[in-house]
């Protein structure tokens, strides 16, 4: 039996979300899944549909937040100062570790230091991702002393890779990593509507929005929140400080995300590829938060406008409240847009196989 090594940044839903869904189109009959992550236990079970085990392992931190919108640059250049000051040591370490484990192919979405010491011990690699850290960094902190060396360190672990699939939209990549474009990647969920309401005990006419910023810590600002008849709330349950009729937390429903966001008549998120992705593949409309500066924009919001019903927001805006308008119209608006089929999922996990079962 073939052993697949699966390294997952723990940077906030969308890794999994992109890493899962590859896994689930993957024949594992005969392969062995090791997932090594940070992320939940609970989260990686429930997107993984295959038995894996699970090693807990960070070995990136992405960039360091505030919270899911801004990132912390003074505390990020601090991190992959330290990171990078003994990085020939944490790469030879990391070697051992994979050479412990035996792969037949290690798979990363998309930490760098495995990549690296994959090359070190000879173990094939594939990686895949919408962005990679080493152009992330370089957005943030290429100014900063002592910068443009570790850029470079993390730019030769991401020339390891054998390809980096690149799942429709990614951001622009440094042309010295082996990019591969690939078709979206999205997992579809099942859309009930009427099980919503009936779970809630709400009425046939109630519409539900559900507010997803994503995976990093985020201060609602559910004082100034509006209340729209009819339109009930869906937030991630530590974010309810506050008690209010239409506000739902989202475990009330013991659903699947993807099951829950095909559910809504609408989402609220911000600027990043697993909601974003997967709204315009289950056809929920959409009000996106801007991240300025982050370098997944303009490509993926260009990309959903094209390919979905999308409203853009700031987050000043979100703040106050001011938003009744466009939700109203977003709940209103008739999906005009083409179904997208997100073949990107099949398509990387053919490539994985094709490379473990090979001689």
């Amino acid at each position: 039996m073939k052993h697949l090594l699966v390294d997952i940044s723990a940077h906030g839903f969308g890794h999994v979300a992109q890493t899962s869904a590859v896994l689930n189109a993957l024949d594992c009959t005969n392969i062995r899944l090791t997932i090594r992550s940070s992320a939940a236990e609970k989260m990686l079970r429930e997107r993984i549909r295959h038995p894996f085990t699970l090693i807990p392992y960070q070995q990136d931190a992405g960039m360091v937040m505030h919270d899911a919108l801004r990132v912390d640059i003074a505390a990020s250049m601090r991190w992959y100062a330290d990171f990078h000051a003994n990085y020939a040591a944490r790469k030879a370490q990391a070697a051992r570790e994979l050479a412990q484990l035996q792969p037949d192919l290690l798979f990363a979405n998309v930490p760098y230091l495995s990549l690296d010491a994959a090359g070190e011990c000879g173990v094939p690699a594939i990686a895949l991702c919408s962005l990679n850290w080493a152009d992330v960094f370089h957005t943030y902190c290429g100014g900063l002393p002592g910068a443009a060396q570790i850029r470079e360190e993390i730019l030769h672990a991401y020339t390891q890779a054998e390809c980096f699939l690149q799942p429709t939209p990614s951001m622009d990549m440094h042309p010295a990593i082996r990019t591969q474009p690939i078709a979206p990647i999205a997992a579809q969920g099942k859309r009930n509507p009427a099980g919503l309401r009936q779970q809630s005990g709400l009425p046939d006419h109630t519409r539900f929005v559900l507010v997803a910023l994503g995976g990093l810590g985020m201060e609602y600002p559910l004082e100034n929140w509006p209340r729209i008849p009819g339109v009930c709330w869906i937030f991630p349950d530590v974010a309810l400080t506050q008690a209010r009729a239409d506000f739902l937390p989202a475990s009330l429903f013991a659903l699947p995300y993807v099951d829950l966001l095909a559910s809504c008549d609408a989402v609220i998120t911000k600027t990043g590829y697993g909601t974003q992705t997967e709204a315009v593949v289950n056809q929920v409309p959409t009000l996106c938060i801007t991240r300025p500066g982050w370098p997944e924009e303009p490509n993926l919001p260009d990309w959903h406008a094209q390919h979905g019903e999308l409203t853009l927001i700031d987050w000043k805006t979100l703040q106050t409240g001011g938003f009744t308008h466009q939700i109203r119209a977003l709940l209103e608006m008739p999906w005009r847009k083409p179904l997208v089929f997100p073949t990107g999922a099949q398509q990387a996990a053919e490539r994985l196989l094709n490379r473990i079962t090979s001689p």
